[in-house]
């Protein structure tokens, strides 16, 4: 866990501030912009392009905090979405203007040549433009900005004029320390569109004065936006009248390079800020890949699923803190999935919820995801994608590719196919759940139902989404251990139905056990979680889960009376809790333990009488033989066992653990 002393509760949506790590890493992007604004000619104009939230300031932040130290240059920032508050694009002209006279004046030491200036200054317009604050607010603003709009393009020529001579002026000055002046313009695409598009017409006028460099943050859509009541619609036709007004005012473009953003050391220094992770952090690589295929890189977006994260985790530590205090203990029947990874697929299942909201509520509804059909997708659409004559080619066309191979995948195809915010990202989509079942849970996909059913019981209290039925009411555990009678019983019904709806089977054999368990073994006791575990002496000794379509599992503790091997019966295949693998330490984690697997209530039947006797061995270790386990530790390379005991020994705890492990290392079940 992190530092919980040194932690953070949420992420604040403020641009890095000057002098401050980038772990976005484009420092070298900031650094070219630097060298470039240094050295360059003058008057130019410079456009930092990118979408909302794409770091822009951040990125003028850190080219400020450059120059700050350096005496020869001025700089003069300009927050453009304050100026525009409640005022016209003319009125905010006018206090972007002033500011930048102020600033200017600010450099001259001599108060009589400051007061001659700002004396000329007044003058301008037949005396519209007035510097100071009487400008700023009310009816006298709006005059001014009437007379400026009437005079035309001359008045705005005087204006230019004007500042040209100051800024000659400052330049000549013996006093004056500043070669060069650099006014920054940021949050321009804050403004309503058609606004800053007429703010831009305004200063474009203004931009082309000696040793000044313009620094505009722009969203270039805001752009385009602002420009459909003159030219309408962007189309292919007309797309070069937008860049030709934009090429006007902007000399220099720069596009924000969020394909370029270090994603993972970005989201893992949030996740570790705020507690999530240890300093190890999450797989970087991992991290990028999901993102790309949700959220995407956009910082904003980012910090926003990060404080998600923030606020489950504190939801989870208070339902831990509260459990404690009512003695409950928490039932872990899912410990083949490690903690990292679970915090991982949250992680995942996050970025889903927030990228694709309709998604997520489909994986709500069915979280296993591997099992949504063609039956599954008529339920969602009753085939009105087909009625688009385009579908039957694109969807034949998907089926040939790997995205769109499986069936789950063409239901998804189906299902994202006449969302217009869906479609152009169904392929996203697919790799994302192909990476959560092949990356995320490996040989572990006959768990994915149960696995992100839980997580996601966790995740709905960040949810947006609603649904006619509103949220799924999961029941709360009643006590340690505490032996479940039908109410319990039907509770923990209600739940699997809600999360995982398994066949109607699962729920008859369910009942079966629960009440055979309940009469073999008076002193034992159930809890009720992702399955049905049952305890002896406060140690699990069988647990009845969904395993997803059509499969049951049964896990029970290996018994020592049999050297741990694994149980043959006449149709049932048994296998360990783990796949192991000698490189993986998790695979030794429930060693103890093995499982199999019933498709049927005749299955079930067929062996009913042997299934009881294994269940009795496990009862018998679980109650009576708990410290003659089999215990293997792969990460200290530990193994212990009735017999057996190594500590560090590499060679011998292979063997050992390659022999135990073996898939095959079993033994003939007779009666």
């Amino acid at each position: 866990k992190g530092d919980k002393m040194n932690k953070i509760i949420g992420i604040v949506d403020e641009p890095v501030q000057p002098g401050k790590k980038d772990n976005l890493d484009i420092n070298i992007h900031s650094k070219a912009l630097i060298k470039y604004v240094a050295e360059t000619t003058t008057p130019i104009t410079i456009g930092i392009q990118g979408e909302w939230g794409s770091g822009k300031t951040s990125l003028l932040n850190s080219i400020y905090h450059h120059f700050d130290s350096q005496k020869t240059v001025k700089q003069i920032w300009i927050n453009s979405w304050e100026f525009s508050l409640l005022s016209t694009p003319e009125e905010a002209l006018l206090k972007i203007v002033t500011k930048i006279i102020d600033e200017l004046l600010d450099a001259d030491q001599n108060k009589s040549r400051k007061e001659k200036i700002q004396n000329g200054a007044k003058k301008i317009f037949s005396g519209a433009l007035r510097i100071g604050a009487s400008v700023a607010l009310g009816s006298e603003a709006a005059a001014v900005a009437g007379e400026l709009v009437s005079g035309g393009d001359a008045n705005i020529g005087a204006l230019k004029g004007q500042l040209t001579e100051l800024v000659n002026e400052i330049e000549k000055r013996e006093t004056n320390p500043y070669k060069k002046i650099v006014i920054y313009v940021d949050d321009l695409d804050r403004i309503e569109p058609k606004n800053a598009v007429a703010i831009l017409e305004l200063l474009k006028n203004i931009f082309s004065v000696p040793n000044c460099v313009f620094i505009l943050a722009i969203d270039y859509q805001v752009v385009v936006k602002g420009l459909e009541h003159k030219f309408g619609k962007q189309t292919p036709e007309n797309e070069w009248e937008f860049r030709a007004f934009f090429d006007k005012i902007i000399q220099l473009p720069f596009m924000m390079p969020m394909g370029q953003y270090n994603i993972g050391k970005y989201v893992n220094t949030l996740l570790k800020e705020i507690g999530y992770t240890d300093d190890e952090g999450l797989d970087e690589i991992s991290i990028r890949e999901i993102i790309l295929r949700t959220i995407g890189g956009n910082p904003r977006s980012i910090k926003r699923l990060v404080n998600s994260v923030s606020l489950i985790q504190i939801f989870s530590e208070l339902k831990i803190d509260d459990d404690k205090q009512n003695n409950i203990t928490q039932d872990r029947e899912d410990d083949e999935i490690d903690e990292k990874d679970l915090k991982f697929l949250l992680f995942s299942l996050l970025c889903l919820q927030i990228a694709y909201p309709p998604i997520y509520t489909l994986l709500l509804n069915k979280p296993d995801f591997t099992s949504w059909d063609d039956q599954f997708a008529f339920n969602e659409t009753k085939r009105s994608e087909e009625s688009e004559g385009t579908f039957k080619e694109e969807f034949d066309n998907a089926c040939q590719t790997d995205d769109f191979n499986e069936e789950w995948e063409k239901s998804l195809y189906r299902i994202c196919y006449k969302r217009p915010r869906l479609k152009p990202r169904v392929a996203d989509i697919s790799k994302f759940f192909s990476y959560v079942k092949d990356d995320l849970m490996g040989d572990r996909k006959e768990i994915i139902g149960e696995t992100i059913a839980k997580i996601m019981s966790q995740t709905s209290v960040t949810s947006v989404t609603s649904t006619d039925q509103g949220q799924a009411v999961v029941p709360e555990r009643q006590g340690a251990y505490q032996r479940r009678i039908l109410d319990g019983y039907d509770n923990w019904k209600l739940m699997v139905m809600q999360e995982s709806k398994p066949k109607s089977e699962f729920f008859e054999l369910s009942k079966i056990i629960y009440d055979e368990i309940n009469k073999r073994y008076n002193d034992s006791e159930f809890l009720f979680a992702g399955g049905m575990t049952a305890y002896v002496s406060k140690h699990k000794f069988f647990t009845f889960y969904n395993k997803g379509k059509d499969k049951i599992d049964f896990r029970m503790i290996k018994s020592f009376k049999n050297d741990f091997k694994l149980p043959i019966l006449k149709d049932i295949e048994a296998i360990h809790a783990r796949k192991y693998s000698l490189d993986k330490g998790s695979t030794g984690h429930n060693s103890d333990q093995y499982s199999f697997q019933i498709n049927s209530i005749q299955q079930f039947s067929k062996n009913e009488k042997n299934i009881w006797k294994l269940i009795d061995d496990s009862y018998d270790v679980a109650k009576n033989h708990w410290d003659k386990r089999l215990k293997i530790g792969v990460h200290n390379r530990t193994f212990t066992s009735h017999e057996i005991n190594i500590d560090g020994d590499e060679t011998k705890f292979a063997e050992m653990a390659g022999k135990y492990l073996d898939p095959e290392y079993k033994y003939q079940f007779e009666d």
